[in-house]
């Protein structure tokens, strides 16, 4: 069959993980979490029944959620993961009289859907040689008078990097100049208090894939007005309908009393990782950017050749998973996860210099 005209671009992020990277690795640095949960750190109750959730998500769940944010439950909805809290956000604000500002290196889809929902999107390229901070001259220039929204993710993935007082300012006035609304993707924010919900009435994802290690469950959220959540439950209702009810009261376990104990877990693996990456990037040709937060750290590649072509030898020869910059519209990149156990982020490094030193 032939492709629709309107049939949207591979996301090579995925495709990576997915079809290239897919069985061939033995240690993972690539994924962006910390190391992941299994069932056993659960409870699950084997007397659960097993009917459809609500179309916005158990409501004790939203109560808890909203809490952590200081919302209501009529702010939030449950999706399947932040990426489909941030598909069904775009399907239903976005269109084509619509312009839209994102950033790279970013996540692909954050300029791939509005754009395949028809709306104008305007990219602007975080620059190595400034430290990837953000240029609000820029940002300014490039407002036009049909832009809708403002797309952002703090802490940043793949740079790891997170806003600053400046740039909450800018955000700010952006609000109160313009009233451009904001999305933020804030995975790896740990206190929720602090989220763009609060400090400028902006809609916020996330989810318990990241800073928990429960990636499986497939459990996201957004945070906003009532209206978006109203609108983005309809068109929730055209796709998957509600999401697993089982996920959901696990996802009640991991941020109910325990959550305490996940957070403390993220924490003591990214100190040690982070410690042990950097003592270990000091002697590699690689020039590490300092995470702000983050389980993962970028590092510039100064290797010769191209740094998908160097994920790629790596991944071949030594069956360890980096995320290569390209995939991210960068290039001489990497993103490399250290919230491991001590063990397995050493492993991988020892891999690491072994195919740096060729």
């Amino acid at each position: 069959m032939k492709p629709s005209t309107s049939q949207i671009r591979t996301y090579t992020i995925q495709e990576w993980l997915f079809e290239e990277a897919q069985g061939a690795f033995e240690i993972d640095l690539g994924e962006s979490g910390i190391q992941h949960h299994y069932l056993r750190d659960l409870a699950p109750d084997p007397e659960f029944d097993l009917n459809y959730s609500q179309d916005r998500g158990d409501e004790r769940l939203r109560q808890r959620i909203g809490e952590l944010y200081g919302a209501g439950p009529e702010n939030v909805i449950i999706t399947h993961g932040s990426q489909e809290a941030l598909y069904l956000f775009y399907g239903c604000h976005l269109g084509p009289d619509d312009h839209v500002i994102t950033f790279t290196p970013g996540w692909q889809q954050s300029w791939e859907v509005p754009e395949h929902l028809g709306a104008q999107v305007t990219r602007i390229a975080l620059a190595q040689e400034s430290g990837y901070a953000i240029d609000w001259g820029v940002v300014a220039a490039s407002l036009q008078d049909n832009t809708r929204l403002l797309i952002l993710c703090s802490p940043n993935n793949p740079l790891g990097t997170a806003l600053s007082d400046s740039d909450w300012e800018q955000i700010e006035r952006l609000r109160s100049e313009r009233e451009v609304p904001v999305l933020i993707d804030e995975e790896y924010l740990t206190d929720y208090r602090t989220s763009v919900f609060s400090r400028a009435s902006g809609y916020a994802v996330s989810s318990l894939s990241k800073i928990y290690g429960f990636p499986g469950l497939r459990l996201g959220w957004m945070v906003g007005d009532e209206e978006a959540s109203d609108r983005m439950v309809n068109l929730k209702r055209y796709t998957t309908v509600c999401n697993s009810s089982l996920c959901e009261q696990l996802a009640l376990q991991v941020l109910g009393e325990k959550r305490t104990h996940y957070l403390e877990r993220f924490e003591r693996l990214c100190a040690s990782g982070l410690e042990m990456l950097r003592d270990w990037a000091q002697d590699q040709p690689l020039s590490l950017l300092e995470p702000q937060g983050t389980p993962y750290a970028y590092l510039v590649y100064e290797g010769s050749g191209t740094s998908a072509e160097f994920c790629r030898r790596l991944l071949r020869d030594k069956s360890v998973l980096l995320m290569p910059a390209e995939v991210f519209e960068d290039r001489k990149a990497l993103r490399l996860s250290f919230g491991r156990e001590s063990e397995v982020l050493q492993t991988g490094l020892d891999r690491i210099v072994e195919v740096l030193a060729d």
